[in-house]
């Protein structure tokens, strides 16, 4: 099977080469997703996600959170969040839900995302967030410290 749950929250941090400035900020994208039109529905991953993100506000980070997302309000959470990302401030994104991974790169499903068989796979890949292109934008706002 290509689709399987995929909570993405590794533990790598990427620095940049700036000192932070004073008024840094420590903000999160969070996501959960169980809602699934067209692939096996889930149960716990707005759960996970929204025990993350309490757990985070309790360490001060402003949480955005997003539940049940289709591509649109997926991707405009994405634009929104690194548009609210500045200099020096640390950035944390999670995502609960289904993912999948073609040739090396992993892949984040919105809610929305149709179903396809195993001769299909454009149909997902076109429909879904490419980790490394989430990464790369988040670390383009010059966040001081980026999570994933």
């Amino acid at each position: 099977r290509i689709l399987r749950p995929l909570a993405a929250l590794a533990l790598a941090a990427f620095a940049l080469p700036f000192a932070a400035p004073a008024l840094a900020r420590d903000i999160a994208l969070v996501i959960g997703n169980d809602r699934y039109q067209s692939v096996t529905q889930l149960q716990k991953a707005v759960n996970d996600a929204n025990a993350v993100g309490d757990s985070l506000e309790k360490l001060g980070f402003i949480v955005r959170r997003v539940e049940n997302a289709d591509q649109r309000t997926l991707s405009r959470a994405l634009v929104a969040f690194n548009a609210d990302l500045g200099p020096g401030d640390r950035a944390l994104f999670y995502f609960a839900g289904h993912g999948f991974e073609i040739g090396g790169v992993n892949y984040l499903l919105p809610t929305d995302v149709p179903a396809a068989t195993s001769n299909q796979v454009d149909l997902i890949r076109d429909a879904s967030f490419a980790v490394p292109r989430i990464v790369d934008a988040i670390q383009s706002t010059r966040a001081s410290v980026a999570i994933r």
